[in-house]
């Protein structure tokens, strides 16, 4: 976190025992000891350096929420730009680590990832027409340069979220939810078996009765 004041402190340890206590509702009995055990959807984030420290959280929850294999930070100098308050809860159960992005995609290729860029550049293709192979890896790109050279090199395929305002350019964690989400509804697709962690989105699965 990035502020360590007395009162950032306590609100820090607030949250905390909310999160401890929300994992143990009625309605998800035995989830905390069970859920190490689940399934994860073969897509990783790899992350180019984060312009706003903020983002780390942020792009950890999403990834917590689709149940992600993986989220890869590039390594910052400074501890106040590691800041995960925009996913604090997730910090327990989504795997991440820092790496150098470069190093994380030759990995990631070497178990057979294919690399999947979000870019504004001419090779790029928009999101709705990517035909998403799994496992696969999405690269961010930082807020203000995009993608990396030495990254880029690296990737498969560029893949562009087409914008219909005035906007230029998205969050990069929202990009991030956008392409996750899209990746993920093709690995569901073909794996309807692979489902929610907690029984409120297992229900939304459910076919509802009419009328």
């Amino acid at each position: 976190m990035a502020n360590e004041s007395p009162g950032g402190i306590r609100a820090m340890h607030a949250l905390e025992e909310a999160v401890r206590k929300g994992y143990g509702t009625p309605e998800d009995p035995g989830l905390r000891d069970r859920f190490t055990d689940l399934p994860r959807a073969p897509i990783r984030i790899i992350c180019c350096t984060l312009d706003k420290g903020i983002n780390h959280g942020n792009i950890l929850r999403i990834a917590d929420c689709f149940r992600i294999e993986q989220v890869d930070y590039s390594p910052v100098g400074r501890r106040k730009e590691r800041d995960f308050s925009g996913g604090f809860a997730a910090l327990r159960w989504q795997p991440y680590r820092w790496i150098a992005p470069t190093d994380a995609i030759r990995e990631a290729k070497a178990g057979g990832h294919r690399i999947y860029a979000l870019s504004l550049g001419k090779a790029a293709r928009p999101l709705r027409t990517i035909a998403w192979k799994h496992p696969a890896a999405i690269v961010l790109g930082q807020e203000w340069y995009g993608i990396d050279e030495d990254v880029a090199e690296l990737c498969d395929e560029f893949v562009a979220i087409p914008l219909y305002g005035m906007i230029e350019s998205l969050n990069v964690a929202v990009s991030a939810a956008l392409a996750v989400e899209s990746c993920f509804s093709a690995f569901l697709e073909a794996n309807p078996g692979f489902f929610p962690a907690r029984e409120a989105s297992l229900k939304l699965m459910r076919p509802q009765p009419e009328g």
